[in-house]
């Protein structure tokens, strides 16, 4: 016996929902939406915009000059996204932690995205201190108000700490620091 196959006419003028899928998909694809990286859809409002977004980790890394060789400790309330950052640009390892851990394993890079306080930036300068060798780059992002007395404070740990400024510049939202860890000098 053979299979029957039973087929509903269509109305005049209406298309199957199945062509009219694979249609709007063929459309779709001429079109282009904008996407990701990783292939995934933007969001519509950054589609409306055209503009891939632009997150604070990712300003901060380019800044401190990460790339695949270095090692990224990233701390603070931002830390997870730009974790996502280091390992997208392709950075040799990275982790995250919302507050600086006590014994950081050894890295090239520390980023702070997001320093608020005295307090913070103080525990940050601690824990890169204990993170980074000689040479080794710290980028922080002061966020807040008082900006500028928070940035004298976090200074002046620094300095004590044997780091050396490379670039402090004002941003519409607080001001980005950029310091290197002092190599070792001969003789000392």
């Amino acid at each position: 016996m053979a299979p029957i196959a039973i087929l509903s006419p269509e109305p005049p003028g209406i298309a199957s929902p199945a062509l009219a899928a694979s249609a709007a998909s063929a459309k779709d694809v001429a079109k282009g939406p904008a996407r990701s990286p990783g292939g995934l859809p933007w969001p519509p409002s950054l589609r409306a915009l055209d503009a891939a977004p632009r997150r604070a980790g990712a300003a901060l890394l380019d800044a401190a000059g990460a790339g695949r060789e270095d090692r990224v400790l990233c701390i603070g309330e931002a830390g997870a996204e730009t974790l996502c950052d280091a390992l997208h640009r392709g950075c040799r390892g990275a982790a995250a932690f919302r507050q600086p851990p006590a014994h950081p394993d050894p890295v090239e890079v520390v980023v702070a995205p997001a320093i608020r306080s005295e307090e913070a930036g103080r525990a940050v300068a601690d824990c890169a201190r204990r993170a980074l060798p000689s040479g080794g780059r710290l980028a922080l992002r002061l966020i807040g108000d008082g900006t500028a007395a928070l940035a004298r404070s976090v200074a002046a740990r620094l300095r004590a700490y044997g780091f050396e400024r490379v670039r402090l510049r004002g941003e519409g939202e607080g001001g980005l620091m950029l310091y290197r860890l002092a190599s070792a000098r001969k003789g000392a």
